[in-house]
């Protein structure tokens, strides 16, 4: 009788999940975009009737989840629709549902409090509800208001997906299913990488598509340039390298070292320096981790001599090459076209600027764009995104926000660490080892796209970072 009632309820689903896809056509094709979130709340809401007879709440919620996981890595490549200011895509569409579902079943069962308690992350979500909050308050000296509310948005879902990523993988077991959801997607985006290269076809979410023939062959999967999927393949080539090493069998193994060379290939077909350094940085750090215990301190003693004694020796002729960059990047007009690595100078200097002009608190979310091309110092060749994760959370939100999120990074990897010495299985180590390099390959590579802000995999990383804290802090290491 049940089952009957079942299919039922899935035939009647599906009439009505159809009818509407034929309305959302309907307003597709004749621009009624103002239909479009009625249809799609209605939907929204049929699709949570039938599910909630078939499942639990929290079921429907953890699966909701997975499906948002893997949908973050479609960028927005999938089902987008522009709706006003904003555009409204598969990700998007998930991740509002999720907020949804998170909410009702929190106050359904009074747990909000009790959840955000027993993260152990309590610091961290004061840290992140406070950006929060500072950037709403900044809307008020910002010049430019739309620019400020568009950012806020980002970072608002950006935080949620971070937030709702540790309430549902509590366990080491869901930490793999993520880790796996992460290596899976990359691969059908290294498919789509190789594709751009060999066949020079660009997807239409990609910047380079319809440009000049000789850009077309760049790797750029379905991200807006390849400097963006350089970053991805950055963190996701040490995810590979760790599950290889601390995989046990051997086809698993294999398979891990293959697709982590092929990885590095397509990384180098990006050209992005900034990636390039991150592996070379990241692989340093991964052999400082390898290394005996009784040589660590010997090898990071002499290192940091090393480094001390090349300061002393090229110090003068570092700064006299540094001193001559900036004033070539001086000799050029606003509006002409500047070589790459002037540019960024620039760009970094104009942010240094208008932090001094706002005594250190940022010029207002998302408000760096309007200011590099209305209130330039110096020229940027119409270049008007900063070009470097740190300066631009610096320069929108103040130095108070970005200390704050690099004192959040370096007390997860110092954490990690600590707990990455006392444990000894494969799986603990394949997890750690995937957060502190990938956390080190983020931090060089960042400097490369014009702005992180609105790269989703970022905040999937830095969920599955704070996620893995959350649950080594709490000792749940469930087999």
């Amino acid at each position: 009788m049940g089952n009957n009632r079942t299919v039922s309820k899935t035939i009647g689903f599906a009439v009505l999940f159809i009818g509407c896809l034929t309305v959302l056509y309907v307003t597709t094709m004749y621009k009624l975009t103002w239909i479009l979130p009625i249809v799609c709340i209605w939907v929204a809401i049929q699709l949570g009737v039938y599910l909630k007879s078939i499942i639990t709440l929290d079921q429907l919620f953890r699966n909701i989840m997975y499906a948002l996981l893997l949908s973050t890595f479609l960028n927005q490549s999938v089902i987008s629709v522009n709706v006003g200011a904003f555009s409204l895509f598969l990700y998007r569409i998930l991740l509002l549902l999720a907020i949804v579902l998170y909410i009702s079943t929190a106050l359904y069962k009074k747990r909000i409090v009790e959840d955000f308690n027993h993260s152990g992350l309590s610091y961290i979500w004061l840290f992140f509800g406070g950006w929060i909050l500072y950037g709403s308050i900044s809307v008020l000296w910002s010049i430019s208001i739309i620019a400020s509310i568009k950012y806020m948005f980002l970072l608002i879902m950006g935080i949620a997906f971070v937030y709702l990523a540790s309430m549902t993988f509590k366990t080491r077991q869901q930490l793999k299913l993520f880790l796996a959801g992460w290596l899976g997607m990359t691969v059908l985006l290294m498919g789509i990488g190789f594709v751009n290269y060999f066949f020079s076809i660009q997807l239409p979410s990609s910047g380079l598509y319809g440009a000049s023939i000789y850009k077309l062959s760049y790797p750029t999967a379905v991200f807006f340039n390849q400097n963006d999927f350089a970053v991805y393949l950055g963190i996701s080539f040490f995810f590979f390298l760790a599950v290889a090493k601390n995989a046990k069998r051997p086809i698993l193994k294999g398979s891990m070292l293959v697709l982590s060379v092929m990885v590095l290939i397509l990384l180098y077909l990006t050209e992005s320096r900034a990636a390039m350094l991150a592996v070379g940085g990241g692989g340093l750090v991964y052999l400082f981790l390898l290394i005996p215990k009784r040589w660590k301190k010997i090898i990071l003693c002499t290192l940091s001599g090393m480094f001390l004694l090349g300061c002393l020796l090229f110090a003068n002729r570092g700064i006299a090459k540094f001193q001559m960059l900036i004033d070539s990047a001086g000799e050029y007009g606003l509006n002409e076209v500047l070589p790459s690595n002037l540019a960024r100078i620039n760009l970094l200097r104009n942010t240094f600027y208008y932090l001094l002009d706002s005594y250190g608190f940022g010029i207002g979310a998302g408000n760096i764009p309007y200011y590099l091309e209305h209130k330039s110092y110096f020229p940027t060749g119409n270049v008007y995104q900063v070009h470097n994760w740190f300066a631009e959370i610096a320069g929108n939100f103040g130095l108070v926000i970005v200390l704050g999120y690099l004192l959040m990074l370096v007390y997860a990897f110092i954490e990690f660490y600590r707990i990455y010495q006392s444990i000894n299985s494969g799986t603990d180590k394949m997890l750690l080892e995937s957060c502190m390099i990938g956390m080190v390959a983020f931090l060089i590579s960042s400097i490369s796209p014009s702005s992180v802000m609105n790269l989703y995999f970022h905040w999937v990383f830095l969920g599955f970072v704070l996620s893995t804290l959350s649950v080594y802090k709490n000792r749940k290491l469930e087999s």
